[in-house]
């Protein structure tokens, strides 16, 4: 063999310190934002696993009361996420990401004691006030760190901690579902209360590990953090100077608002986050719709969360390889709609049958939303501009969170389907106003 031949074929060491960076900010930063991750997703959905346990009898809840408690987060979630994007290098992560986290788990634990349906959603209030702009920062925070190839796996991690918390908080609220009375408390308190102990600690945690960015990480030397600027250049996205000068380019935030790609980005994702809030939050009262109790519900719930981990695990991986997006956001899609198809399609063949159809659905439409997360970034490399276009997709996204709760009323229980199956578009026509509906007939269909 050539020496030639053996220069070429031996790894750089460039590369191998290249990579060695990756496994530091891996291990330190990143690590921390997972798992605050995951705490912020559980307690998303706890009132879903709370629901179970009389949480509607114990505070008075009637009629789509839930939903609006449910939904009403999601008023002050929106109104903060934008803000924070843009001026979170001021704000600082370090500072930041510590305090948020601090603040929901103290109100999750609140909320654990509250008495009514006004202390519920002003709870629910502030609970969206904390989160705002969480998930959105952070996954802004990571392209300070990674490559634009490399965000995939790395958003996978992020994103996955929705399955994870929706794995994990089932777990948790089937061993806390025989806790019933311990202290006088009901199982949807204890919920709460011992959610919140773990965020709180984590908040703690984080301000000691976070660094605001890598040139300001303690855990890098200054040869190592030469690395992370030599991986930006590779990249070619490394950021200007009047980037780093922590004053707001209002220019770039216009641009980002008038960028087409931004627009139709955000409302694909908006689509795909209606889905996503609605499985997560309604998926304990699906399962217990087709028959099984409380307990083996929460249990059920966990082979949904797996598999979509797993399918988004190896479609991540997929997508990084071959430096692609899109096709695979689609392809989520529409395997989480023929999820949904045979969930609605197959009341006479049984629950193992729709419980099935559950489980397709997780396993196209993490795919799908955390797919979708990635496409953005991927294709802003100016700072302002990148984190104008990922606080708006996020703020898109999550309008949803108001919407998805309103899917699944009350009233349509246990199968959610009133509307469609009593064609109330024809109610109370006459056969003359129902031949001018045209193509508003319910048994109108399109040529596609």
């Amino acid at each position: 063999m050539s020496d030639t031949h053996k220069r070429r074929s031996r790894p750089e060491p460039e590369v191998d310190e290249l990579k060695k960076q990756d496994g530091w900010a891996e291990s330190e930063a990143n690590a921390t934002v997972e798992t605050g991750n995951d705490f912020e997703q559980r307690e998303k959905r706890l009132t879903g696993n709370a629901r179970l346990y009389n949480l509607e009898a114990d505070l008075g809840l009637s009629g789509d009361d839930y939903q609006l408690c449910v939904s009403i987060l999601f008023v002050t979630y929106v109104a903060f996420e934008l803000p924070v994007n843009l001026f979170l290098k001021a704000i600082g992560p370090k500072r930041f990401i510590p305090l948020a986290a601090t603040c929901w788990g103290l109100v999750s634990m609140c909320t654990g004691f509250a008495t009514n349906k006004g202390q519920l959603i002003a709870l629910r209030l502030l609970l969206g006030t904390f989160e705002a702009g969480f998930f959105p920062g952070v996954n802004f925070y990571l392209t300070f760190w990674y490559r634009r190839a490399e965000l995939g796996v790395r958003i996978f991690y992020m994103f996955t901690a929705s399955a994870v918390a929706g794995f994990s908080g089932g777990l948790l609220a089937y061993a806390i579902g025989h806790m019933h009375g311990i202290s006088g408390y009901s199982v949807w308190r204890w919920l709460f209360i011992l959610e919140g102990i773990p965020t709180i600690m984590l908040g703690i945690a984080a301000s000691v590990i976070l660094a605001d960015d890598p040139f300001s990480a303690k855990f890098l030397s200054a040869e190592e953090k030469q690395l992370v600027q030599a991986r930006r250049d590779l990249d070619k996205t490394s950021l200007g100077l009047d980037d780093e000068s922590g004053r707001v380019q209002w220019d770039q935030v216009l641009e980002a608002c008038k960028d087409w790609k931004v627009i139709v980005l955000c409302i694909a994702q908006f689509g795909t986050t209606v889905m996503l809030y609605g499985y997560s939050v309604f998926l304990p009262t699906i399962i217990q719709g087709l028959g099984y109790s409380g307990i083996h519900t929460q249990l059920l719930t966990i082979p949904c969360y797996v598999t979509g981990a797993v399918t988004y695990c190896g479609v991540a991986v997929v997508s990084d390889k071959l430096a692609r997006r899109g096709m695979f956001a689609v392809g989520g899609c529409v395997m989480a709609c023929l999820g949904y198809a045979i969930l609605l399609g197959t009341s006479q063949h049984g629950a193992g049958v729709q419980y099935a159809g559950t489980v397709i659905v997780a396993s196209g439409l993490y795919v799908a939303v955390g797919i979708g997360l990635t496409w953005m970034p991927n294709n802003l490399p100016s700072h302002y501009k990148r984190a104008t276009g990922q606080g708006l997709h996020f703020t898109i996204a999550n309008i949803s969170g108001i919407v998805s709760p309103f899917i699944y009323r009350t009233q349509d229980a246990p199968r959610k389907r009133d509307e469609g199956e009593k064609d109330h578009v024809l109610a109370g026509k006459s056969e003359i106003e129902i031949a001018k509906l045209g193509d508003y007939h319910p048994s109108y269909r399109y040529i596609w």
